[in-house]
This record gives C-alpha cells, sequence and structure tokens, in this order.
C-alpha cells in the first residue's frame, strides 16, 4: 500500500498517523467526552488503549491525523477505508473525528474537503459511504452539507447503550461532490 501523503488546507494540515507518536496526542483528544457521545467509542481509560485502538484501524483505514495550523497541536482524526469494488465502482467509506474544541468552526469542512480530493481525484474512488446515528442532528447536518445523500435508514443494536437505535446511511458520488 503507498504511503499516504500530507494534505495541506488553510487551518489546517492533515498528516498521516504515526502511532508511536500519535497515540499521545490522540489519548488527549479522546478525552473529550462530548467526542464519543453518538460514536460506539468510550473514553479511553490508558494510552495503551488508544495504541491498540489505533492499531486496529490502520489495517483498514488510511488515516491522518487533524493538525491545526496554528498551534500545530493533534485536534482530531480522518479516516478513509481502503477502497473496494463492488459492481464495477470503487467505493470507500468515511469516517472523522473531531475534539468538540473545534466543532462549528470549519475545521471538518477543510478537512473532508482535502480528503475527498484525495480519496476522488487521487484513488479515483466512485462513491464514498458514511453514516450517523439519527438523533445525532448535527453529524447529519454535516454529512448532508458536503452533499452526501440519505439513502437507508435501520434500526441497529448500539452496545455502548444496550439498545436500539435509528441510523442513518449516505453515499457521496463524486459527480455530486463535483457539484457541491
Amino acid at each position: 500500500m503507498a504511503k499516504i501523503p500530507t494534505l495541506e488546507g488553510n487551518m489546517i494540515r492533515l498528516r498521516p498517523m504515526e502511532i508511536e507518536k500519535d497515540k499521545y496526542h490522540y489519548y488527549n483528544v479522546s478525552l473529550d467526552e462530548k467526542m464519543h457521545k453518538w460514536t460506539g467509542n468510550i473514553v479511553p481509560r490508558t494510552v495503551d488503549e488508544v495504541e491498540e485502538l489505533l492499531k486496529i484501524y490502520e489495517k483498514v483505514f488510511h488515516i491522518w491525523m487533524i493538525e491545526e495550523k496554528a498551534s500545530n497541536k493533534v485536534i482530531g482524526m480522518v479516516r478513509l477505508s481502503f477502497p473496494e469494488e463492488h459492481n464495477g465502482k470503487l467505493i470507500a467509506g468515511d469516517s472523522q473525528r473531531l475534539h468538540s474544541d473545534y466543532w462549528r468552526k470549519g475545521h471538518m469542512k477543510e478537512a473532508r474537503k482535502l480528503m475527498y480530493h484525495y480519496a476522488f481525484d487521487v484513488l479515483g474512488v466512485d462513491m464514498l459511504l458514511a453514516d450517523a446515528l439519527k438523533d445525532n442532528i448535527n453529524s447529519c447536518k454535516s454529512l448532508e452539507s458536503v452533499g452526501y445523500k440519505l439513502y437507508d435508514t435501520k434500526e441497529e443494536f448500539f452496545k455502548k447503550h444496550d439498545k436500539n437505535l435509528m441510523k442513518h446511511y449516505y453515499k457521496l458520488t463524486k459527480e455530486r461532490w463535483l457539484k457541491e
């Protein structure tokens, strides 16, 4: 697998994850309880726990750490699953985590723009898939604001809360992204 590049924006830099260095950075980001409310993740207890999680992630994702350029501080991560061919189309999944101090300030919008350019224009991906719990209104609006379209909603068991919740499934085609 080719090494992923560093991607530069105006406010943020996406740089490839380095587990030994980033386990500490991502541990600090992951201490933000708000970031975990709508995900299957929990607040980690140790840096070792984060390291194990990052090792699992690197087996299935291209991973960039989101650095705020003004401070060089890691504020989150974006993940792009390794693209797979389905029915003649190259498809990948999109997911991210951002410390709540940086919500609604344009950091994730810029990070997504950089990652989507890489996915569509460099890797040749035809479609990105994402999901969010239906009640996670901010994530749903964020996905829709960059062009994702809802294509399904299903009830699924959410282990962290030990109950079924409704989950929205979204897709973003290259053509739609280029229009947005």
